[in-house]
């Protein structure tokens, strides 16, 4: 499986027993949605994670979404309404409260309130400073911390608030891999939340998602400026329109590949699974489209993190995700993209001429390093042969959980002899599980990118 699966952890995963059998599925990445919950349940989801590394001898990839300048609802009972009905939204105690006082500075008569993806849509017939007023335009139900959004307008406020703060603080001592910064609209955004996690004594990567009309028309820039990119459809569809989403995530991940960041595909991959134990028709061919257009992950979300069937949902995401990739030629529109980006830059040119080589000799590459650059920019060109990391560094092993057909392995040093003897041993021991006795490979490609020294060989035979 070359596109990694990223899984949402919440009520539904969060047990040891749940976590086991992502990890037996092939999950290596586990995002927390930090919207939700508080420290006490972040902490455990935290734990259990990491007593699973325990257990299966890993290291894994946490990912923490920031909750960004949303606008949410606060606490209050769930309850349920019909088209045509009125909703009131109030700070005053008579109505369904909201976190964020901006949402009634810019509620406006008129105005079109969505939440749930776009599945729930009210239109506002009278506010106020404290009291909003909206009649139902579909049935729907509301629940206690969700996201909402005014059809057309952004929320001005700034990238950190006092609760993003928080999760960020709580991320950088608990040692995440990556922060999915959320309703990003531009690099100035990306580059405020990177001097807090330096000043913190952090090195979280950043993920930027990309879920508004600004971060869409700045994409270019956002992209240069991040580690990665989440393109989160429910909020992209909700602020532009269902219609742009399947247009927006082909333009995104095409820039992606040109500028050699990854791009994660989110939001309701196999949304119908949080109530079904399998998925529809339609999701098993957006998936497809998804790996064929060059996703390096996909993020399952409330599939796994509140769903009924979340072990099942990530059997389901691998089932597809590996009948799409034995497909011959799948990925091409995605290397297309890469080549008309050229390789003008020495880094492009060392790359694009190990994956030629690895092409033409029809052998893996394995890459001794302790930084990720170079794993990512030959995984960027989609080679038909798998990629081996070596490294000894913990955040680096990490950090590929990510990246298209990028497969870590650790060693304790970076001694020639120890990579070779360790890689030969992986391999090997790989393709046993796979029913495999002997290596099918005669040749292999090494790199040694210690300290940038770019040494080539090539292993004549794994024997």
């Amino acid at each position: 499986m070359r596109v990694k699966i990223i899984a949402s952890i919440g009520p539904s995963s969060k047990s040891p027993e749940v976590l086991r059998e992502f990890y037996r599925i092939g999950v290596r990445c586990f995002r927390i949605n930090m919207a939700h919950g508080d420290q006490a349940f972040w902490s455990d989801i935290v734990k259990a994670i990491r007593d699973l590394e325990k257990v299966m001898g890993d290291r894994l990839c946490l990912i923490g979404d920031l909750p960004g300048p949303s606008i949410r609802l606060g606490e209050f009972k769930e309850f349920s309404f019909k088209k045509g009905s009125k909703v009131v939204f109030s700070n005053s105690g008579d109505g369904v409260p909201l976190r964020d006082k901006e949402f009634f500075e810019i509620a406006e008569e008129g105005d079109i309130i969505m939440l749930d993806d776009g599945r729930v849509m009210l239109e506002v017939i009278a506010s106020n400073w404290d009291r909003v007023e909206a009649i139902a335009i579909t049935d729907g139900v509301l629940k206690p911390g969700k996201g909402l959004t005014i059809k057309g307008k952004e929320p001005a406020s700034q990238i950190i608030r006092d609760r993003d703060f928080e999760a960020i603080r709580f991320s950088v001592e608990n040692k995440f891999t990556y922060l999915g910064i959320s309703h990003v609209r531009n690099a100035e955004d990306l580059r405020i939340v990177r001097e807090t996690i330096n000043k913190l004594g952090g090195r979280q990567r950043l993920l930027a998602k990309i879920e508004n009309a600004s971060a869409v028309k700045n994409i270019e820039q956002i992209v240069r400026s991040s580690d990665g990119v989440v393109i989160a459809r429910g909020d992209l569809g909700m602020n532009l329109g269902l219609e742009e989403v399947p247009i927006v995530q082909r333009k995104i991940l095409e820039i992606c590949h040109r500028l050699g960041k990854p791009a994660i595909v989110a939001t309701q991959i196999l949304e119908s699974m949080t109530s079904s134990p399998v998925p529809t028709r339609a999701e098993v061919n957006d998936l497809y489209v998804a790996v064929t257009q060059g996703a390096d992950a996909i993020m399952l979300t409330g599939e796994t993190a509140v769903g009924l069937y979340p072990v099942e949902a990530v059997r389901w995401a691998r089932k597809v995700i590996e009948r799409a990739e034995r497909e011959p030629g799948v990925t091409r529109d995605s290397l297309f993209s890469v080549m008309e980006r050229g390789v003008d830059s020495e880094r492009d040119r060392y790359s694009y001429g190990i994956y030629r080589l690895s092409e033409s000799l029809e052998a893996p590459l394995v890459i001794l390093d302790r930084e990720i650059d170079m794993a990512l920019a030959i995984s960027v060109y989609k080679p038909s042969h798998k990629i081996y990391l070596l490294t000894d560094e913990d955040d680096i092993y990490r950090q590929s959980h990510i990246l298209w057909g990028v497969e870590p392995v650790y060693i304790h040093s970076d001694n020639g002899i120890e990579a070779r003897e360790a890689v030969t041993k992986h391999i090997k021991e790989t393709l046993r599980k796979s029913g495999i006795e002997r290596t099918v490979y005669s040749r292999v490609i090494y790199v040694n990118n210690i300290e940038k020294k770019r040494k080539i060989e090539i292993f004549e035979s794994l024997e």
